[in-house]
């Protein structure tokens, strides 16, 4: 079976999308829940580099940035230099669940090498949409090879839409929008899923929504009301965006995990992270089963 491809996005920071991007690859890599662990590759689209650092500890990570072997370095290899390279010379096993979890890590020369691309590309007299389009093309192109490699694939996207954040989203089933439920964190909320409610890259295939999933829920008057607003939004007839069933509630120990300058490999999340995260992996893959985008050419 292809591998069920997920983004994790959103336009505002904090809301925990790194979080979640990592902490569903454990879940899908460590078969949470009972279940039979699948083969995960965590695609790090983020110049901050966090879920790199997290799932392949300091050491590797290092090793990976100076050898060259991040995946700054397989775009710029692949547009600005034209070699014939692939995303999956770039994977390596992740320091823990390294038999079923994988991970194509960034640096922070992310940034800096989109800023070339673009430059580059446009010197050519491509504008933006071409680079979007450049970077997805190729990004499918790997694609081919990495469904028949893995049986979950996850970007992990940056904060706002890039060129490269605009061609993950396109090639995924399943997007997925971390936010949390108060006003602050909803204030560009619609924006953003109006902005990735996406037709893939055939303009004849359906609309499909992203899927906003809550996190770092309170059972606060101003949470709950947010949160059943946010509910209504997404059954009604002109909704922008679905909900995940399954919350994300607040707890001091995700929070402590995900600041912890000491992880070095896995997040360790006590029982009910572990449950809680399961539960959303198994409701993200069941959504992506459905909303599963036909590879090219298939």
């Amino acid at each position: 079976m292809a591998a069920r491809i997920i983004s994790v996005s959103n336009m505002k920071g904090g809301v925990g999308k790194t979080t979640l991007s990592v902490a569903m690859a454990q879940a899908f890599a460590g078969g949470a829940g009972g279940g039979r662990g699948v083969k995960t590759l965590l695609v790090d689209l983020d110049a901050q580099a966090n879920a790199s650092f997290w799932l392949c500890g300091y050491a590797d990570l290092t090793s990976a940035i100076e050898s060259s072997k991040t995946i700054d370095c397989f775009f710029e290899d692949a547009v600005v230099f034209g070699k014939d390279v692939a995303v999956a010379n770039w994977a390596r096993p992740a320091k823990a669940l390294s038999d079923t979890l994988f991970v194509a890590p960034s640096s922070p020369n992310l940034r800096i090498v989109e800023r070339e691309l673009i430059v580059f590309l446009s010197r050519r007299h491509r504008n933006l949409m071409e680079v979007e389009r450049v970077v997805s093309d190729l990004l499918e192109q790997n694609l081919k090879t990495l469904r028949n490699a893995y049986d979950v694939i996850i970007f992990d996207t940056a904060p706002g839409i890039s060129a490269m954040t605009e061609a993950a989203l396109r090639l995924s089933d399943l997007v997925i929008v971390p936010t949390v439920p108060d006003y602050v964190s909803n204030l560009g909320l619609l924006s953003f899923c109006r902005s990735v409610s996406w037709s893939s890259n055939d303009p004849l295939s359906a609309k499909r929504l992203p899927w906003v999933v809550a996190n770092k829920v309170k059972q606060t008057p101003h949470h709950q009301r947010m949160l059943k607003q946010m509910r209504e939004a997404a059954e009604s007839d002109e909704r922008e965006f679905r909900m995940f069933r399954t919350e994300i509630p607040n707890s001091p120990r995700i929070d402590e995990i995900a600041s912890d300058l000491n992880v070095d490999g896995e997040l360790g999340f006590d029982a009910e992270g572990v449950q809680v995260f399961a539960a959303l992996a198994a409701e993200a893959l069941d959504i992506a089963a459905r909303e599963s985008v036909a590879p090219a050419g298939a």
